[in-house]
């Protein structure tokens, strides 16, 4: 009786195989679909997806790789987790500024703009836009970001690795303050063991104070750092140590020139 009891609890090399292969399987979809962490004042694409009827008329922030070319004024996001599709989220350029989406797939960009539902006519009268009604054919009431600032998102230390890529390219970042070395001029962290340096910010009107070990949200312009050309352009005075601070810990580095500096939340 006892033995009849044993085998019929004891699982077949099959059933075992099946668990373990399934286990793996659902294992690797939690381990590179999970969410990255939240940045500071940013919204999901799959919150505003879901709030959408919440969200109309308001400005959000969102952050995204998962981009679709649809027209040279706008893109899809669509998130692909496992072997699903999440509805697309349609981001429509009303920022005034042609912007040139990253050829890196691993590259984010950050889109600020109001929330509306895809309705050609109303879109076009309401932010006097133009736009070519048979790209959207597909999508129409889909959820949608007209947007006023739309920038490349990459990591700080992303740009520290290969700054040359991002020359001239406007960003939207996201870091600790790590150095101040006067009210318009500090430097973000890396967050990166391989000892790169950290990343020189010029602000040059600042709106807010600033501290070491605030984490900041910011956008602006890269350049390669020149103690002259700063000077020049915004008729700075500073003193000779300082410049000769600067010069000799950030020469050939890029510095950020900030055009916007945020707290450590958007507000909506």
């Amino acid at each position: 009786m006892a033995n009849q009891t044993e085998n019929r609890f004891t699982l077949s090399p099959k059933v075992i195989f099946s668990i373990v292969f399934f286990g793996i399987l659902f294992g690797l979809y939690f381990l590179f679909n999970r969410e990255p962490a939240a940045t500071p004042g940013l919204m999901s694409v799959s919150e505003v997806a879901s709030e959408t009827d919440d969200l109309i008329g308001k400005f959000v922030t969102i952050r995204s790789k998962d981009i679709q070319e649809l027209s040279p004024t706008s893109f899809a996001i669509r998130k692909r987790r496992f072997l699903m599709e999440s509805e697309p989220l349609i981001v429509i350029n009303a920022s005034g500024r042609v912007f040139n989406l990253p050829t890196e797939k691993d590259t984010k960009v950050q889109v600020t703009g109001m929330v509306r539902q895809l309705n050609i006519p109303k879109l076009e009268q309401e932010f006097n836009l133009r736009l070519q009604d048979e790209v959207y054919q597909d999508y129409q009431n889909a959820t949608t970001i007209v947007a006023q600032h739309i920038a490349l998102a990459p990591e700080v230390e992303d740009i520290m690795q290969n700054p040359t890529k991002y020359y001239n390219r406007r960003l939207a970042l996201t870091g600790q303050i790590t150095e101040m070395k006067n009210s318009k001029m500090f430097a973000l962290d890396t967050d990166n063991l391989l000892g790169e340096q950290d990343l020189l910010v010029f602000n040059p009107i600042p709106a807010m104070a600033v501290n070491n070990g605030q984490t900041i949200a910011l956008t602006g312009v890269l350049r390669p750092f020149s103690v002259g050309e700063l000077e020049e352009n915004y008729k700075l005075t500073w003193d000779a140590g300082l410049k000769k601070e600067l010069e000799l810990q950030y020469k050939e580095r890029p510095v950020l020139i900030a055009d916007t500096v945020y707290p450590s939340t958007i507000s909506n």
